[in-house]
Formats: C-alpha cells, sequence, structure tokens
C-alpha cells in the first residue's frame, strides 16, 4: 500500500491527486491521508486555513480518492505498539527534494509518501489524459460565473493571475519573484505574440492588484474567494493564453487550459532559495522578475 498524505491548499491537493492517481494507473495500491485537514494542520500565524477542495472538483473521498484505513494516518496522537506495527506494514516515508521533480516518487511501490508540491507533467507520464477527464468544477453554473464565461469565450482572453493574501507575508520564500515589472513583461510578451488580446484579472485581492498592476483595460474577476475561490482556476482555464504566479494554484489553471495554441508566460522560479528544477512545461516561457 502507498499512502499519500494531502496538505495544502487547492492547487498543492491537485498535484497530490495527480501523484495518487499516477500510482493507480500503473496499478498499485494507492491510498489519501486525508488527516491534516483536522487536527494535524500547523496553525501558523499569518499562513490561511486550508479545506479539502478537491470534492468542489468532482474528486470524492470514497470515490474518485480512496482513504487509508482508520488509524494508518501518518500523523495522529494514537502511539503505542499498534501505530508502530502498522507504520513497518506500510513502509518508509518518502519526500520531495526540494520542491522539484523527485524521480525516486515514480519507484515507489509501498510506503508513506509526504505532501509536497509534486508540481510537473514529470509526474504524471501515464495518467495525464485521464487526470484531465477526472477534474470537472462543479457550481460553475451561477449568473455571473456564466456571463464571466461567456465574455472570456467571445475574445482573445488572456488571465493575469496575482497571488497577494497570504504570499504577502513571507517575503523570503515568495517575495521578488512575481513583481510589477514580471506582470509587466509578461503583457508586453503576450501582446508581441498574439492579436487583440483582452486581459482578465484574477486575484485573492483584486483591487490591491488592480493598483500594482497598474494597466489600463483589464477586467477584474471579483468575488471568487473563500469557497468560491477554486471558480477563479475554472475560469483562468477558459481563457487562450495565461499569465501565471509563482503558485500551485496559478499553475493548474494554465495546465487545465485546453486551448492547443496556448501561450503560458511563468516566473523563472517558484520561490526563493530552492532549485525548483523543471516544474513548468517546457513550452511555457519563462519571463525574469
Amino acid at each position: 500500500m502507498i499512502i499519500v498524505q494531502f496538505s495544502g491548499g487547492l492547487g498543492n491537493q491537485l498535484s497530490q491527486y495527480a501523484l495518487y492517481l499516477e500510482y493507480k494507473t500503473r496499478g498499485l495500491d494507492a491510498r489519501a491521508d486525508l488527516s491534516w485537514y483536522g487536527s494535524a494542520q500547523p496553525k501558523t500565524e499569518g499562513v490561511d486555513t486550508r479545506k479539502l477542495e478537491l470534492p468542489l472538483l468532482g474528486i470524492e473521498p470514497g470515490k474518485e480518492l480512496i482513504t487509508c484505513p482508520a488509524g494508518y494516518e501518518y500523523y495522529g496522537h494514537e502511539g503505542g505498539l499498534g501505530r508502530y506495527v502498522r507504520r513497518i506494514m506500510v513502509g518508509p516515508a518518502y519526500f520531495e527534494q526540494g520542491y522539484k521533480f523527485t524521480p525516486q516518487l515514480l519507484d515507489v511501490k509501498k510506503g508513506y509518501v509526504m505532501g509536497g508540491c509534486f508540481l510537473g507533467e514529470q509526474y504524471i507520464p501515464t495518467c495525464e489524459a485521464l487526470l484531465r477527464q477526472k477534474i470537472r468544477f462543479t457550481a460553475s453554473d451561477s449568473d455571473y460565473i456564466r456571463s464571466m464565461k461567456e465574455k472570456i469565450e467571445s475574445v482573445n482572453a488572456v488571465s493575469i493571475h496575482m497571488r497577494l493574501g497570504d504570499y504577502l507575508n513571507n517575503d523570503s520564500l515568495y517575495g521578488g519573484i512575481c513583481t510589477t515589472s514580471y506582470y509587466k513583461k509578461a503583457v508586453e510578451t503576450i501582446r508581441a505574440k498574439t492579436d487583440n488580446p483582452v486581459f482578465f484579472l484574477f486575484s485573492n485581492d483584486v483591487v490591491k492588484a488592480q493598483e500594482l498592476l497598474g494597466i489600463d483595460g483589464v477586467i477584474p474577476v471579483e468575488g471568487n474567494t473563500g469557497d468560491r475561490s477554486y471558480l477563479d482556476m475554472y475560469l483562468m482555464s477558459l481563457c487562450r493564453h495565461n499569465i501565471i504566479a509563482n503558485s500551485t494554484f496559478s499553475w493548474w489553471g494554465a495546465w487545465l487550459n485546453g486551448h492547443e495554441d496556448k501561450i503560458v508566460c511563468c516566473p523563472e522560479t517558484l520561490l526563493n532559495g530552492y532549485d525548483n528544477g523543471i516544474v513548468y512545461c517546457k513550452d511555457w516561457i519563462r519571463v525574469p522578475s
């Protein structure tokens, strides 16, 4: 049995599900450890509390996501010999190395695979097509979402995603990557490569994002915060082209974009202080900060 630990926000959850599905596609007995979304989730000041959001994309525990047997979770309050024996039965713990592609994770046959970014198409060589089929955005038929969908599909739409909120509380990790200069260079890149682009701005703080961006004619996408934030990913995926942030949420919005001629602009790195390797798809354009 391989137990994949799920943690973090929706972008991370999708990455973890993708690796879980890769194991399943290879005929392995993969299970999901969802205990992080209970008492195991760290309550760090300045970091948003996370919920399991995969069901909003049609990935339901017990159906598309088979959970591990009770008591087999990696974290928990139960101790003693019983828990020790179960851990021995499952196998060792495996970790992603420095937020970059770790080939050894594709060779795991049993053990715990601890929650990581798992970002990049290298993690899904077998299940990519199936993964696209599995992800279904539910409750995307409100009047506002429907009208925004129509606007996006009627023009040469380009999404701009600016991750603010909790990203502003950890400058050492996230700062200096997706700068105002980065976004303006990315906009110039898109304008040079496509005709009549119309830019749609997505952010967890749209007002501040508009101020920082300082570009006229950008259409803000509003109201998709909290439990509705996944709808931003849905609308970003409908755009013809994407300018993404250093965010797994942003990465998945661009990856789910099904246009064959899409242009995706991405920052040169994902996180400060790490060699992120090849997390971006090979045809995406890296734009300097």
